[in-house]
């Protein structure tokens, strides 16, 4: 474990490790559990984290294939931004109301789900292409 003022995390992805990795960072602790168990289902080796600080500088030691984040602090095109900056070979999902514009994700490679989240629609959202 590594302790990065205060938020601890598992040390940074190495060979032999899942071939999947996903952080989540959903501010409401309900969403993150379930978000979690989807992706775990999935395959997925999941890191939660909960402060939006940390976790982006976080994201310059570790390696993740996705990162999910939804919450009023990470659900906005400047935090997007700063995510695609700190992990910038990741996939990047942002749970968001509609507000938040496609375009301006979208221009930086940041995939926009609608809220309310269908599970389904993350599931098929998270699919691999056939």
């Amino acid at each position: 474990m590594s302790n990065i003022d205060g938020w601890f995390a598992p040390l940074p992805r190495s060979e032999g490790m899942a071939a999947n990795t996903a952080l989540v960072l959903v501010s409401d602790p309900r969403a993150a559990v379930a978000a979690t168990l989807i992706l775990q289902e999935m395959g997925y080796t999941v890191d939660l984290g909960s402060e939006p600080g940390y976790a982006l500088r976080w994201l310059r030691r570790a390696r993740y294939d996705v990162i999910l984040a939804a919450g009023p602090a990470v659900s906005t095109v400047g935090f997007a931004s700063r995510l695609r900056e700190a992990a910038s070979d990741a996939r990047v999902l942002v749970l968001a109301d509609r507000r938040l514009r496609e375009g301006d994700l979208g221009a930086m490679g940041i995939e926009l789900l609608p809220l309310p989240v269908d599970v389904n629609a993350l599931v098929a959202c998270l699919q691999p292409p056939a």
